[in-house]
């Protein structure tokens, strides 16, 4: 490989890894000025026959639209190209200037609070934005989160596309389907490795991470609680009761008994930087029994105490939305082509009825948007916005039609300004499926 140029444009200078799921490699694009370096991950179909090129073609573009997607977000890598060549598919992403985290967790030396503190909030804020699009990493390790050294974040890579497409490709049609388990032993939780990952197997990991950081012992080195599966690992180091109870409720063995999404953990971390006023007195949480066992794990574990959730007990005056990012993701998907009904109706219909109920819903969408990115502010797309500003200005057009006749300018501003973002929001969406 080393020295190919592939897609006539990338040429392979140095081998990074390889293994059974894929090969990656640092190349040179010779398009641009100063032959800028890039990571190329390159993909082997199982087999050569037409039903797995064919399975492996569909997984790669699903696998490379997802990632285009999360490259929006500044602490991910960017999806430069895909392609297919030779019946091999290639991903080209953008190469990550600094050293992995592993170089800074070295055996023997343990991290201070506030240290792991930042550390989390900076990787959660990333699982946030990932897992709002429904995707679990699965390999959440300190050799996959990179320090930039341009500011010092954490860049969290690898997100295993090559590998999930490996493990759906590793059976034919007349075999059982089975789920490959991928991961990391150490930092990978029991649902992951029985090939069942939840989105909370990624927080566990990241617990795992902050363990190693606060105990300065490999995750292999910790003992476990033979009954319950739990680690043992608070004996290992000083902390404060209030930072272990959090990363204790992300490593819990049973993944109900965890945190359910990376945004409960950083409203729980929040308390530690912001602590209550002394006049409120904080009210240890107490423990209530796991009373519903479930049928693939022992009833030991089921009957474990589990500490009261800290977001309940120490956050009651903040309100929580609940409903889920991905559905929210999907409506909002939806509303993006609003436009062309407004559009459609002010050409075929100008009755004052019409238009007052239109500038009513359009000013009601608009404003309604503002409010799911103040509530939300790593929802969707940052061109969200553009939608909420454009429906607020036709509503209030039409609105302020009522008020002057007909012959005023407002229906063709607003019919101008309906068309245009529909026109937007189609070539968007086509763009987003030709890549």
């Amino acid at each position: 490989m080393l020295g190919k140029l592939l897609d006539g444009r990338y040429k392979v200078v140095q081998v990074l890894s390889a293994g059974g799921f894929g090969e990656t490699y640092i190349a040179e694009d010779t398009r641009r000025p100063g032959n800028p370096k890039c990571v190329l991950k390159l993909l082997k179909s199982a087999s050569s026959d037409a039903y797995h090129l064919q399975t492996a073609r569909r997984l790669f573009n699903s696998e490379a639209e997802i990632l285009e997607q999360l490259g929006n977000h500044d602490q991910i890598p960017r999806l430069l190209a895909y392609f297919e060549e030779d019946e091999k598919f290639y991903l080209m992403q953008e190469l990550i200037v600094g050293h992995s985290l592993s170089m800074e967790l070295r055996t023997g030396q343990t991290w201070t609070e506030s240290q792991v503190i930042h550390m989390l909030q900076d990787v959660l804020r990333v699982l946030e934005f990932v897992h709002s699009y429904g995707v679990i990493h699965r390999d959440i390790k300190p050799d996959n989160l990179i320090r930039r050294d341009k500011d010092g974040k954490l860049v969290l890579i690898d997100f295993g596309a090559v590998k999930q497409m490996y493990s759906q490709l590793a059976t034919t049609p007349s075999q059982i389907t089975a789920t490959v388990a991928i991961g990391t032993p150490g930092y990978m939780p029991a649902e992951q490795a029985q090939g069942k990952p939840k989105h909370n197997s990624d927080i566990y990991a990241l617990g795992m991470i902050a363990i190693q950081a606060l105990t300065g012992m490999l995750p292999n080195q910790l003992q476990e609680n033979q009954k319950t599966g739990e680690i043992i690992w608070q004996t290992q180091g000083q902390i404060s009761p209030r930072l272990a109870m959090i990363i204790q409720k992300m490593v819990c063995y049973h993944y109900r008994d965890r945190y359910q999404s990376a945004t409960e953990v950083l409203q729980d971390l929040q308390q530690l930087a912001n602590p209550l006023p002394p006049t409120q007195s904080w009210i240890p949480p107490t423990h209530i029994p796991h009373t519903a066992p479930t049928s693939n794990m022992p009833a030991a574990i089921s009957q474990q105490p589990l500490p009261k959730p800290i977001s309940s007990a120490i956050n009651n005056s903040r309100p929580v939305i609940e409903l889920p990012l991905t559905w929210l993701n999907q409506c909002l998907s939806v509303v993006r082509f609003l436009p062309f009904i407004g559009a459609v109706g002010l050409f075929l219909f100008k009755a004052g009825t019409w238009i007052i109920l239109l500038g009513v819903i359009l000013t009601g969408f608009g404003a309604g948007l503002f409010v799911l990115r103040s509530w939300y502010p790593r929802l969707a797309r940052d061109y969200d916005v553009i939608f909420a500003v454009v429906f607020c200005l036709c509503g209030i057009l039409l609105l302020f039609q009522e008020h002057r006749s007909y012959g005023t300018q407002e229906i063709p501003i607003t019919q101008s300004l309906l068309a245009g973002v529909s026109i937007f929001s189609f070539t968007e969406c086509l763009r987003l499926r030709t890549r």
